[in-house]
């Protein structure tokens, strides 16, 4: 098995990520449940196992992700609604908000993690889960 063939562009990793798929190859099928990846991608083996604190950054993600869907939902509201703004609807909406998203989408923001790791620094081979023999 050679060097691992580099994605088509720089960005393509966290355009992947971002939709979910193989940073590297762009396969589906990584997630083993909804805040979960695989071990490794079923297509083209990049191991998704790394080494301790590796998924930090995948929490900074979610992060910023809670923090724009949040101010999204916090600004859009009143301007939407001003001058007669429903504080309470607002903010019980954001607190469900804040405490439904990091649980659904942190499976995602892993990937976007992997992506964007792998934009500024591309895959070794060593990365690479073996070939399973049977």
């Amino acid at each position: 098995m050679g060097t691992p063939a580099p994605p088509p562009t720089r960005i393509s990793p966290l355009v992947r990520g971002i939709k979910g798929a193989c940073p590297h190859c762009g396969g589906r099928g990584i997630f083993a449940s909804i805040a979960e990846l695989r071990d490794a991608c079923p297509t083209c083996r990049y191991s998704f196992v790394r080494e301790e604190g590796y998924w930090l950054g995948a929490m900074i993600v979610i992060f910023a992700i809670v923090l724009v869907l949040f101010g999204s939902w916090f600004v859009g509201g009143m301007l939407l609604t001003w001058p007669d703004v429903p504080w309470n609807t607002l903010m019980i909406g954001g607190i469900l908000l804040n405490g439904i998203v990091p649980f659904v989408l942190y499976g995602w923001s892993k990937s976007i993690w992997v992506g964007l790791d792998m934009t500024f620094n591309p895959a070794r081979f060593e990365e690479f889960a073996p070939d399973e023999q049977a």
